[in-house]
């Protein structure tokens, strides 16, 4: 508190200015000067985060990842010597788990923190507090509009400060600060930035796609005419051309024209020649491998998985390669920012709800559950809370764990046949 590079200053307000021209989201606004001022990639098209978004697989990707992370149950416990204490009034779990603020609800939240981090690199939110500390809502910043830097204390450790707007220097307690892999530990690192070759080359397959369409699909050659024409005159044999030879709908028509005209075909490599749908899949597949999503998530069946065969495990394979770290990230980051040191001390901690995504298959999930009560980890209760069902009454047997529940009554029946004498022989 008497470092001078560590107090809070005053918020200045929750509604965020407009964003004039601004093509990339990234948390660094020094590397965002940098985006827009280096050289087109290598397939001569300029690649931003905005740009990046019309090729389909990163489009794809970042909207599986930041769905997922939205639609995920999310949960605050406290650990005890019995095991896991759900948490229900704590405004942290109110504001992150139901409605964080007015301007969009927890998914929204959510989703947009995730859109930011895979496209620029890091996802931003402010967090509000009261005169106790408490934390009274919670909104989404464009990361365009944060710079974090990392300073050192008095005592030699370091700290990050957050610069929103550059009129306001904030500490960790009221930016929530999702980051993606990073080489420095303040600020991640935009995918578009790493992938900028790889989109580049999509972008312009993309466009090349278009033109082949627009151009009939097929290179043109050229018209020859034994005699000097007017500019007028080949400007009319030009859209008498155009009009009968260009488009989709006039592929294979033969051009009639007036005059005397040649047509001399040029040997220009046709889409087969450059294997161009192979070549397009490839790009997809390269961005697919970035984001570590499995192309078939993303509408891609030709490419084999490894993950396993059916559903179930493919989405196993899914959720632990892929989402979890993700899961793990946001999970810690809402610690370190939503709750005190006591409460963390206390045992208080925030957990996605993953079985919403290993629950694909219904027979599955009913043996799963069969084997975990049979074995004593849930009660009936338990699995009916899992499941969004009502609960069954104590006295009978809905909160036992020692027996299996049955259609008689289960423990509660168990018990009454247990103090039932049996007949003397």
């Amino acid at each position: 508190p008497n470092d001078a590079e560590a107090v809070r200053l005053e918020p200045i307000g929750r509604a965020l200015p407009e964003r004039r021209g601004a093509a990339a989201t990234t948390g660094n606004l020094t590397g965002n000067l940098s985006v827009l001022l280096q050289a087109p990639s290598g397939s001569g098209v300029a690649v931003n985060e905005r740009s990046a978004l019309g090729v389909s697989a990163v489009l794809a990707c970042v909207s599986l990842l930041s769905d997922m992370v939205a639609k995920l149950p999310l949960e605050l416990y406290q650990r005890t010597k019995t095991g896991p204490k759900p948490i229900t009034r704590h405004p942290s779990i109110k504001l992150m788990g139901g409605r964080p603020c007015e301007l969009h609800s927890s998914f929204e939240l959510r989703q947009m923190m995730m859109t930011g981090k895979e496209l620029g690199g890091n996802g931003y939110a402010r967090i509000f507090r009261d005169s106790s500390y408490e934390p009274t809502a919670i909104e989404w910043l464009a990361p365009c509009d944060v710079r974090p830097e990392m300073i050192r204390r008095s005592g030699g450790n370091s700290m990050i400060v957050y610069h929103v707007r550059e009129r306001e220097k904030l500490n960790s307690g009221d930016i929530l600060h999702i980051k993606g892999f990073s080489q420095d530990g303040v600020c991640g690192l935009s995918p578009i930035t790493i992938l900028r070759e790889s989109i580049g080359t999509a972008l312009s397959q993309t466009h090349a796609a278009g033109k082949l369409m627009r151009d009939g699909t097929q290179f043109p050659g050229y018209l020859i005419s034994s005699q000097t024409l007017p500019s007028d005159k080949i400007k009319d044999a030009r859209a008498e051309w155009d009009k009968q030879h260009a488009g989709a709908a006039n592929a294979g028509r033969v051009p009639i024209l007036n005059g005397q005209f040649d047509f001399k075909q040029t040997n220009g490599m046709s889409m087969v020649d450059a294997q161009f749908i192979e070549s397009r899949r490839f790009e997809l597949q390269e961005i697919a491998r970035h984001y570590r999503i499995p192309p078939f998530l993303i509408g891609d069946s030709t490419a084999s998985t490894t993950w396993g065969t059916g559903i179930q495990e493919q989405t196993l394979g899914f959720l632990n390669f892929c989402l979890d770290p993700h899961l793990t990230a946001f999970e810690q980051a809402m610690n370190g920012a939503l709750l005190t040191i006591e409460e963390q001390a206390a045992g208080y901690y925030f957990r996605f709800d993953r079985d919403e995504i290993a629950s694909v298959s219904r027979q599955d999930t009913a043996a799963y559950f069969q084997t975990m009560r049979g074995i004593g980890v849930y009660s009936v209760n338990d699995i009916r809370r899992k499941l969004d069902e009502p609960t069954i009454p104590a006295t009978e047997g809905g909160d036992d764990y020692s027996l299996p529940f049955n259609n008689t009554g289960g423990a509660a029946q168990a018990k009454a046949e247990k103090e039932t004498p049996t007949p003397a022989e």
